[in-house]
Formats: structure tokens, sequence, C-alpha cells
């Protein structure tokens, strides 16, 4: 059931009714487009996360393994600080992946005794080449496909959103 809400506005002459009524148009499109905004995030997550159910991930390890996969001296923190999963969730998923082979015991830092680096074992690497590189080429078709203009205004477009989104939260 919808609700409605009516509010009552003393206005002085037409040009009031046009500015009310040109504002209250334009809260109800960005309504609209802040919606589908958040449509199509969770849509484009649920394609990386089919695609992480296809390789035997879920979405979170997806994400994890990639940045193991394109950190070098990649630590717990690094995943938290690029991924902004939770550290209990990382430390999860690292554990689930020493089970299953694809990274090493972790070992102390060289630089910081505190921090433990995280490397792929050969398996490891093997596994997430495949992967990594099957998620980019999707990644590259998709982007190629709407042309360098539209991609370039993408990129600026969702920039200036995160930007602001970051100034004002």
């Amino acid at each position: 059931m919808t609700s409605i809400f009516y509010t009552v506005i003393i206005v002085r002459n037409r040009t009031d009714i046009k500015l009310l009524a040109g504002d209250i148009l334009d809260k109800l499109k960005l309504k609209e487009q802040s919606k589908k905004l958040f449509e199509f995030h969770v849509e484009i997550s649920g394609f990386y996360n089919e695609f992480a159910k296809s390789v035997g991930l879920t979405y979170a390890s997806l994400k994890v393994l990639a940045i193991i996969y394109e950190e070098e001296n990649c630590t717990q923190k690094t995943i938290t600080q690029n991924t902004y999963l939770p550290k209990q969730t990382v430390n999860a998923i690292i554990k689930s992946l020493i089970k299953q082979n694809i990274i090493s015991p972790l070992v102390e830092s060289d630089t910081d005794k505190r921090n433990k680096v995280i490397k792929l074992t050969k398996e490891g690497k093997k596994f997430a080449n495949e992967i990594i590189l099957k998620a980019k080429e999707i990644e590259y078709r998709a982007l190629d496909s709407i042309g360098e203009q539209k991609r370039e205004a993408l990129i600026e477009a969702v920039s200036l959103y995160k930007d602001n989104l970051k100034m004002i939260i």
C-alpha cells in the first residue's frame, strides 16, 4: 500500500508554485536515480557473486584473492583497507585459503614483525592467475563494449559521486 503525504503550503504567487513543483520533481527524480544506482550496484555485485560461485569461491573470497594476487607484500590490513571487509571475515577467509592450499601459512613481515605477509602457494598462483585474468577479461569486454567516451564519462561520474559521498559522510 502506498502512503501519500500532504503538505499545506501558503504560496504568494504563481512563481512560487512553479519553483515548488520544480523542487518536488527534482527530489522525486533524485530519489528514482538513487534507487536505480542502488539497483545497479546490487545487480553488479550479483554478477561477481555468480562468477565467484562458478569458480568455487564466495564473492568475499574472490575479493580477498584478487588483493593477494595484486599486492606484493599483502597483509590482512591491506586486504581490509582495500575491500572494506571486517577483520574477522578476512581472517576466516585467510584460514580457509590456507586449508585449500591457495595461500601459504602466514610469515612475519621483514619490515614490521607485527604484520604477517600473505603469499600464494604455487597452486594458488596458478588458480588465482586463471580466475583473476578471467574476471579481468570479462570486465574489459564489458567496458570495451560501451566505447571510450562513455567509459571516461562513467569513470568521471562515479569518481565524483564517490568523492561527494566521502565528503558528506
